[in-house]
């Protein structure tokens, strides 16, 4: 099916004159964990006024949409114009549309992609805009920062538990373990010279085992008892994550204020 849909944005480009080239990226143009739900990640390049990217009359001769969602997206060449879009054959395409007027000035973007349509020969200009992907090591500054965040917004944690706060709290704890928990395991895995996948997809194969067995211990019931348990298990992971990396990294842990914090942590719960 999706080379299907493939082929219907490629005809319906190939026909209309304002598109000078059309470019696959994402999952399918670097062949990384593609499968049938996957979805396409199509970038429009035009000359002109920008015609397409709201409603979905110019989406006819594509398919019948089921669902769409206009967004404007930020990109190293500045504010980029996109529009998800959910057909009903069950096919969803990332559309987003770049003025060839950009390409004067090549910026990284890419990290693989695949030309679908090129009516002028784009594809060299395209070509400068592929980034590389090197293993940049988490700098000493941004350990800290992280770290030094963690424990503060336990205290909110455990602050709203004892006040019996369980959705607020459920909130907070996605925001840990997006925002502290996430880039450690991802320098875990690049101390260990594993690639990783962006927001945690498929985390089981590139955190080390060590810590993916513990990964339940982050998810908490609805539930006040369950919220503590998981509060003090989370401790005990993050502890060890960022002593695997100060470790590997030679940073410094302020084991005085984390030691600090666990006492004020307990005692906020048992008061």
């Amino acid at each position: 099916m999706l080379n299907e849909m493939l082929a219907c944005i490629i005809a319906w480009a190939e026909s209309e004159a304002r598109v000078r080239a059309v470019v696959l990226e994402g999952s399918l143009a670097k062949n990384e964990d593609v499968d049938d739900l996957s979805d396409l990640d199509v970038n429009i390049w035009f000359e002109g006024d920008l015609a397409f990217g709201r409603g979905t009359e110019w989406l006819a001769d594509i398919g019948e949409v089921l669902i769409e969602n206009p967004l404007d997206m930020m990109s190293p060449a500045g504010e980029i114009r996109t529009q998800l879009v959910i057909f009903k054959n069950g096919e969803k395409v990332d559309f987003s549309f770049w003025p060839v007027s950009l390409l004067e000035k090549p910026f990284p973007y890419y990290e693989k992609f695949e030309m679908l349509v090129d009516k002028d020969n784009y594809v060299a200009k395209i070509s400068k805009c592929v980034t590389e992907n090197k293993k940049v090591a988490l700098a000493k500054s941004e350990f800290e920062r992280i770290v030094n965040e963690f424990w503060f917004e336990l205290h909110y944690v455990a602050k709203f538990l004892k006040r019996g706060e369980v959705w607020f709290v459920q909130g907070i704890q996605a925001g840990i373990r997006e925002n502290y928990f996430l880039p450690l395991f991802e320098e875990c895995a690049r101390i260990e010279g594993v690639k990783t996948s962006f927001s945690g997809r498929k985390i089981e194969k590139w955190l080390p085992s060590v810590f993916v067995k513990r990964l339940p211990c982050l998810f908490a019931g609805y539930d006040v008892a369950d919220g503590w348990q998981v509060m003090w298990e989370e401790i005990a992971l993050f502890e060890e994550v960022s002593f695997f990396v100060a470790r590997n990294r030679d940073f410094d842990l302020p084991i005085a204020k984390i030691e600090g914090m666990k006492a004020l942590l307990k005692q906020i719960q048992e008061a």
